[in-house]
C-alpha cells in the first residue's frame, strides 16, 4: 500500500487516516528509517494539517524525538515514554536513540567510525561530548568556513571558563591558566601538533565530515595525519564521522583499526520532504521512489512560504553569482523579499559594509544591497570574515533567500525551508556526486524545537535533471577501504606527487611546510641573491616602505623586485619554469603581496587595486583639468566613458600547469562598469589561495634557509610579514592567541604584557563597552 501511496492519495482512491496508521505501524517495527514514509507524512500535513496534528504527538514518539513531546496520551506513548526516562537515566541527557548509540559507542571504544543523516543531531551530542571530555580535544574539519561555526559554538559553551583555551590552529599559549585545550583544524595544520605533543593531553581525535580521505591530495594529507596521531598517541580515541554513506567501516578498515573498534550507519529521519520538479512550462510533485506520481503542484505555495518568513537555499553556480544572472533567474523571488529593518541585522550589514570598503559611490556592492532585503550570496572567494558575518545573519533568521555554492554543504548546521538545485553540476565520482547531493538535499527542512511538530521541507528539481537526481538519490554512497597512502597516486597533479611521496614516507619537513627536495632546491646562491635584493629594497630599518616609496623606486627596480619573488618562489618547484598563465597569476600577486607586508587592511587592498584597474589616477589628472577649466564636464565626462579597465588575470592557487590565463573582466569593461564584488571576491583570492596557500611556505622556507647562511635577521623580519602581516612581537602574540587583525587594532592598546604564558591586560580594560570586554574576557582573569 505504501508503495502507491501517493499516487492513491492524490487521486482520492485511499483514506488519509488509513496511510497514517499503515506509516505509524510501519515506523514502530522498523524505526524512523524510510525516507519514503517521511515523504507520504510530508505530504499529508499538507493536504490535511487539521487531521494530521491529531497524529503528530504519537510521530514524534515513534521518531525518537523526545525532546518535542508532551505528556503521552495513548498506551503506545507511553510505552515509548518510558524510553525517556531509561535514557535520561544512563546519558543523563534527553538523547535520542540515534544520539545515545553513538554516545555510548564513543565511551565504550578506542575507535568509532560512523554515518549518519545531517538531521541526526549529530552537533548536539557533540557539543555535550566536548563539554564532558576531560583532557584535550582535537577536532578536524575539512573546511575553514566549518571551523568558523565550530569555534563559534564550541566558545559558547565555554563563554565563561576561561580555563579552557579554544583556537583554530595549534598553539600551546596561555599555559599559566589553561586546564584544557581544544584545538579545531584542518589536516593541513595538524601538522603543528606534533611540536607541542609534550605539553599536550589529548582524549579525543574527533573527525567530522571524515570523507574528505577521498580528497585526492587533501585525503593523502587527512590519511597522513591520522596514522601519525595513531603512532604518537595509540590511546587517544578516535572518532570518524560522516554522513549518508553505506560503509563507515571503511575508515577503520584502511588504518587497520581493529581491537576495540566498532563502526554503525544510522538511517533514522525527523524532517520530511517534498519533491518538486520546475520547468519553465509546469511545475509538478515527484517522488524519486515512484516514478509514475506526477501532480501538478501550484507554485504559489512555494512564493507563501518566503512571504511568511520561511528561507529559500537555491544551489548555484559561482559563475551565476557573479554575473549576476540569478537575479533574472530568481527575479519573482527576489521581489517577495522585504527591507530588513531589525537594529541587529542593518548592523551586520554595515559592518560587512565597511569590512569590503564597499560606498554608495563608485564602489557600490551587490552583495550589501541584496543583503539589505534579506537575500545573501555564499560561495568560496567571499572573505572569510564576510562568510562569517552571512552565516550570522542566516542563524539569526534574517535571511529570506541564500544563493550558494558548495560552501555551504560541508557540515554546515544550515537547515532551510526549500532547497532548490539550479546546477547540477557535481564533482568526483558518482558516490561522490550523490553524497554531496544527498548532503544538499539534507538541508531543506528545519529541526525545529516545536512541540508535537513534524518538520519537514521542499526540494525544487529542474526537470531535465530528474532522472539524474532519482538515480543519485537512491545510490548509496560508499567511501573506499584502502588509504590513498597506499595507492601509486596515479590520480593526483603531477605538481603535487612530491609532496604526496614526502607525505606517504614522512620526509615531508613540518617546520617549513615542504618536502626536503623542495627546500634542498631552495638552497642555492642563485636564491640567496635574490633574497638579498629583495631585502635591500623593501625594507628600511625592519620596516616595509610604504605605497608610494614603492612606486617611486622606479619601473625598472619595481620590476626587478617582481622578479626577484618570482625566481624564488618558483625555484621550489620540480619543474624549471612557470607556464605563462602562471607568471601572470604570480605577477599580479606581488603588489597585493607588498600592500599586506605594508600592513594595508582588506578595504584598503581592495581599494588599491580598484584604483589602478580603474586608472584611478587618470581619472583623478582629467577631474583636476575640470576643476582647473581647462576641460569642460562633458568632454570630461566622455572621455572617462571610453576609458577601459586594465587587465588583469584571475586568482588562481599555484602550482597549476593546466591554468588557461582567465581574465578578471571581460576586454573593453568600461571604467564606470567595474564590478566591485568581483573585484573583492578576486583580491581574497589573491591573499587566501595565492599568497596563503601557494607562495608562503615556498618564500618563508627560502628566507629561512637565507638566514641560516647569513645571519641577516632582515629574513626573519620579511617572514613575519608573509607569514603573519606584522612584525611585531604583540600583535604575533595575539594573533597566536586567536584574536583578528581587526580586533589586534584596539586590543593591542589594552596589553600590558604578553607571552606564552598568558596576557597580562591594563586594568584601562575596565573602560571597555560590552562588546569589546566579551571579545578578551576568555583571557582575563
Amino acid at each position: 500500500m505504501l508503495n502507491t501511496a501517493l499516487v492513491d492519495l492524490y487521486k482520492d482512491k485511499i483514506d488519509y487516516e488509513q496511510v497514517l496508521e499503515a506509516v505509524l505501524l510501519d515506523m514502530h517495527r522498523n524505526g524512523p528509517v524510510n525516507i519514503h514514509n517521511f515523504e507520504i507524512l510530508a505530504h499529508i500535513k499538507l493536504k490535511n494539517p487539521d487531521l494530521f496534528s491529531l497524529y503528530e504527538n504519537k510521530i514524534m514518539y515513534l521518531m525518537g524525538l523526545f525532546y518535542k513531546t508532551t505528556e503521552p496520551s495513548s498506551l503506545l506513548e507511553a510505552v515509548y515514554y518510558v524510553f525517556i526516562d531509561t535514557f535520561n537515566e544512563k546519558m543523563g541527557h534527553f538523547y535520542t536513540p540515534t544520539q545515545a548509540s553513538i554516545n555510548s559507542n564513543i565511551q565504550q571504544n578506542r575507535y568509532y567510525s560512523f554515518s549518519a543523516p545531517t538531521s541526526a543531531g549529530k552537533s548536539h551530542l557533540f557539543r555535550e561530548l566536548i563539554k564532558e571530555i576531560e583532557g584535550d580535544i582535537v577536532i578536524v574539519l575539512p573546511s575553514r568556513a566549518l571551523i568558523a561555526e565550530y569555534m563559534s559554538k564550541i566558545l559558547s559553551i565555554f563563554e565563561d571558563d576561561t580555563s579552557v583555551l579554544v583556537l583554530q590552529f595549534i598553539e600551546d599559549v596561555n599555559r599559566k591558566y589553561a586546564r584544557r585545550r581544544i584545538y579545531v583544524i584542518t589536516p593541513e595544520r595538524g601538522v603543528e601538533l606534533f611540536k607541542h605533543l609534550k605539553n599536550l593531553d589529548i582524549k579525543l581525535f574527533l573527525f567530522d565530515e571524515a570523507q574528505i580521505s577521498e580528497a585526492g591530495l587533501r585525503g593523502v594529507r587527512f590519511d597522513s595525519f591520522v596514522r601519525r596521531v595513531e603512532k604518537l598517541l595509540p590511546n587517544a580515541k578516535k572518532v570518524f564521522a560522516h554522513p549518508f554513506i553505506e560503509n563507515p567501516e571503511a575508515q577503520l578498515l584502511k588504518h587497520n583499526f581493529s581491537a576495540s573498534a566498532n563502526h554503525s550507519q544510522f538511517l533514522q529521519v525527523s524532517v520530511g520532504k517534498i519533491f518538486i520538479a520546475h520547468s519553465n512550462k509546469s511545475i509538478s510533485f515527484f517522488s524519486p521512489y515512484n516514478r509514475e506520481f506526477n501532480v501538478n503542484f501550484d507554485e504559489h505555495h512555494l512564493k507563501k512560504v518566503i512571504s511568511e518568513g520561511g528561507s529559500l537555499y537555491v544551489y548555484t553556480s559561482k559563475n551565476k553569482i557573479v554575473n549576476q544572472t540569478f537575479m533574472s533567474d530568481f527575479a519573482e523571488y527576489i521581489g517577495l523579499c522585504p527591507e530588513i529593518t531589525d537594529k541587529f541585522a542593518l548592523g551586520l550589514i554595515d559592518v560587512l559594509k565597511s569590512y569590503i570598503g564597499a560606498t554608495d559611490g563608485s564602489k557600490v556592492s551587490n552583495l550589501v544591497r541584496l543583503m539589505k532585503k534579506g537575500i545573501v550570496l555564499h560561495h568560496g572567494s567571499m572573505p572569510l570574515r564576510a562568510r562569517l558575518l552571512v552565516e550570522n545573519f542566516i542563524n539569526n533568521g534574517f535571511a529570506r533567500i541564500c544563493f550558494a555554492t558548495s560552501t555551504l554543504l560541508q557540515g554546515i548546521n544550515m537547515p532551510f525551508d526549500i532547497v532548490w538545485i539550479d546546477n547540477f553540476r557535481f564533482e568526483g565520482s558518482e558516490d561522490e556526486r550523490s553524497l554531496t547531493m544527498q548532503n544538499l538535499i539534507g538541508r531543506a527542512g528545519r529541526t525545529s524545537q516545536r512541540k508535537n511538530y513534524f518538520d519537514y521541507g521542499f526540494v525544487v528539481v529542474e526537470q531535465k535533471n530528474i532522472e539524474t537526481f532519482c538515480d543519485r538519490f537512491l545510490l548509496k554512497p560508499r567511501i573506499s577501504d584502502q588509504s590513498l597512502l597506499d595507492s601509486d597516486f596515479t590520480t593526483i597533479d603531477t605538481d603535487y606527487v612530491d609532496i604526496a611521496n614526502a607525505i606517504k614516507d614522512d620526509s615531508f619537513n613540518d617546520d617549513l611546510q615542504l618536502t626536503n627536495d623542495q627546500v634542498e632546491r631552495l638552497e642555492n646562491q642563485n636564491v640567496f641573491n635574490h633574497i638579498l635584493y629583495i631585502l635591500d629594497h623593501i625594507l628600511v630599518n625592519d620596516k616595509p616602505i610604504t605605497g608610494s616609496q614603492y612606486y617611486n623606486l622606479g619601473e625598472t627596480e619595481r620590476k626587478r623586485i617582481k622578479e626577484s619573488f618570482k625566481f624564488v618562489y618558483s625555484s621550489h618547484l620540480r619543474r624549471q619554469t612557470l607556464s605563462r598563465a602562471e607568471q601572470s597569476v604570480l605577477s599580479a600577486s606581488i603588489p597585493i603581496l607588498l600592500w599586506r607586508i605594508q600592513g594595508k587592511s582588506f578595504k584598503e587592498i581592495v581599494s588599491l587595486r580598484h584604483g589602478f584597474l580603474s586608472r584611478g589616477a587618470e581619472v583623478r589628472v582629467i577631474m583636476r583639468q575640470v576643476r582647473e577649466q581647462l576641460l569642460s564636464e562633458m568632454d570630461a565626462r566622455n572621455t572617462i566613458d571610453k576609458m577601459t579597465i586594465k587587465r588583469s588575470p584571475t586568482a588562481s592557487i599555484l602550482p597549476n600547469s593546466n591554468l588557461t590565463g582567465g581574465i578578471l573582466f571581460p576586454q573593453n569593461t568600461k571604467v564606470t562598469e567595474l564590478d566591485y564584488d568581483t573585484l573583492v571576491y578576486d583580491t581574497y583570492d589573491y591573499l587566501d589561495k595565492v599568497i596563503e596557500l601557494s607562495l608562503a611556505d615556498p618564500l618563508c622556507a627560502a628566507l629561512s634557509k637565507y638566514m641560516e647562511k647569513s645571519n641577516d635577521r632582515r629574513a626573519l623580519v620579511l617572514s613575519n610579514y608573509i607569514k603573519y602581516g606584522t612584525n611585531d612581537n604583540t600583535e604575533i602574540w595575539l594573533l597566536k592567541y586567536g584574536f583578528t587583525f581587526e580586533d589586534i587594532e584596539w586590543v593591542k592598546d589594552y596589553v600590558d604584557s604578553i607571552d606564552e604564558n598568558s596576557i597580562n591586560f591594563k586594568p584601562s580594560i575596565e573602560e571597555l563597552p560590552a562588546n569589546k570586554l566579551g571579545v578578551i574576557k576568555r583571557y582575563v582573569n
